[in-house]
């Protein structure tokens, strides 16, 4: 069985890519075999993977090819018998080739927005570049990540009206701003880990959408 591939990206920094990623890994990897590819320069995934104790190792292999440019499908096309899932953090920019590359091998493309108009005009660039690489990768199912969600604020439910002026649709699950997310960073693992239900709730919701959607 080859392993299906999703690609979490956006041009923007800030929009909670590497921590959405992460916990998602992480959630999925507790049932299925998971490899989590670091694409960012900065490491963050790595580093959050390694913050884990001995006693309760993060639970998805991590792995960084963030020195590779370009020909990222074909690394990654190297694990794909030995993985369920692979998911791959993609550096907060469109203009190098390693998102590109990797999108031409992803089932599934994710793209984290904060519900405001300026992070949602900034997605445009990613829109018109997966817009390209599905006409050479047919397979490539995409959808928007509403993160970082701020409840009871106007602006918020407005800007997710402004969604769908995309050419792809939004997951049903949003992820909100909660400082479970951040406290997984801390100690290398995942909000299932903490005393906080509704930020387990959510995200378990999002990882069984985005099973469906690939299986």
């Amino acid at each position: 069985m080859s392993a299906k591939v999703i690609v979490v990206t956006n041009q923007k920094g800030g929009c909670g890519k590497t921590t959405l990623t992460m916990n998602l890994a992480g959630v999925i990897g507790l049932q299925a075999k998971v490899l989590l590819i670091d694409g960012d320069p900065q490491g963050s995934a790595t580093r959050w993977a390694y913050s884990s104790s001995d006693d309760n190792p993060f639970p998805a292999a991590v792995m960084s090819l963030a020195n590779i440019t370009d020909k990222v499908n074909r690394e990654i096309k190297k694990y794909l018998e030995d993985y369920e899932y692979i998911f791959v953090d993609c550096p907060p920019t469109i203009d190098n080739n390693f998102t590109s590359s990797a999108l031409l091998i992803a089932d599934l493309a994710l793209i984290p927005v904060i519900p405001s108009p300026t992070d949602l005009w900034a997605a445009v660039g990613i829109q018109k570049l997966i817009s390209n690489v599905s006409e050479i990768n047919d397979k490539l199912v995409s959808r928007l990540v509403a993160n970082m969600c701020q409840s009871n604020i106007s602006i918020s439910k407005e800007a997710l009206e402004l969604i769908t002026e995309f050419d792809f649709p939004k997951t049903e699950s949003d992820i909100y701003q909660r400082t479970a997310y951040r406290q997984a960073a801390a100690f290398g693992g995942t909000v299932l880990d903490l005393d906080n239900p509704k930020a387990k709730q959510e995200i378990k919701e999002l990882a069984k959408e985005i099973l469906s959607l690939i299986n």
